[in-house]
């Protein structure tokens, strides 16, 4: 009796925990569209800006220092949502928060090591497409790996989120961005940058406002 008793608690707190997780998905995914539409959206402007300036202005590949707009988008969201409650933390949201928390250093870094290239070294030609270092040809796929990168992340996302959407617009951003990027070199990179940032963010982040609906 006593062993049946063991059994049936087990099973009631892996139960327990099974609901848990999944409510904890659902609240996650059902308040994530606007994160995903606020950064998809910055992402698409300022990636078009960009491009636009390094085409047609004498700034060139220097335009990309643009992308620091980033940087204030995110202060103005935490001062607007600083007083909105927020949802307890949980193995699901730390996951969530680690991931692409992970993907936004990464990208940072890089380009702030090749801005710091660009600055400094004399001897140094970069882009975010290819360098010239040296005498020596060195291509450098600096769009295509930070696009590769989201898409990673955005899998990543939506397997624990269980969210189809996210997974497949983050596969197609992962797979057919990161190969465009590599033959649309240049300004062009700007174009796929956007074009990956609508598919990987702002389409799911629609998909979920639509089914909150």
């Amino acid at each position: 009796m006593e062993t049946m008793n063991e059994k049936l608690t087990a099973e009631q707190n892996l139960n327990l925990i099974r609901k848990t997780i999944e409510e904890s998905r659902l609240e996650i995914t059902r308040g994530m569209w606007r994160g995903l539409l606020l950064w998809g959206l910055s992402v698409t402007v300022i990636a078009l800006v960009v491009g636009h300036l390094w085409q047609n202005t004498s700034m060139g590949p220097r335009a990309n220092g643009f992308w620091g707009l980033l940087g204030l988008v995110a202060i103005v969201d935490n001062l607007v949502n600083k007083n909105r409650p927020r949802l307890p933390q949980t193995f699901v949201s730390k996951t969530i928060l680690q991931v692409w928390s992970s993907f936004g250093i990464t990208a940072s870094c890089i380009g702030f090591i090749l801005g710091v290239f660009m600055g400094f070294c004399q001897n140094l030609i970069i882009d975010t497409s290819s360098c010239v270092a040296l005498g020596a040809n060195a291509y450098i796929p600096i769009t295509a790996i930070i696009i590769m990168s989201m898409g990673v992340a955005g899998m990543i996302t939506g397997k624990v989120l269980a969210s189809k959407a996210i997974t497949i617009c983050s596969f197609i951003t992962g797979t057919v961005g990161s190969v465009l990027a590599l033959f649309l070199i240049g300004p062009m990179e700007m174009v796929v940058l956007a074009a990956a940032s609508l598919v990987g963010l702002v389409v799911p982040g629609i998909i979920i406002k639509l089914r909150e609906a």
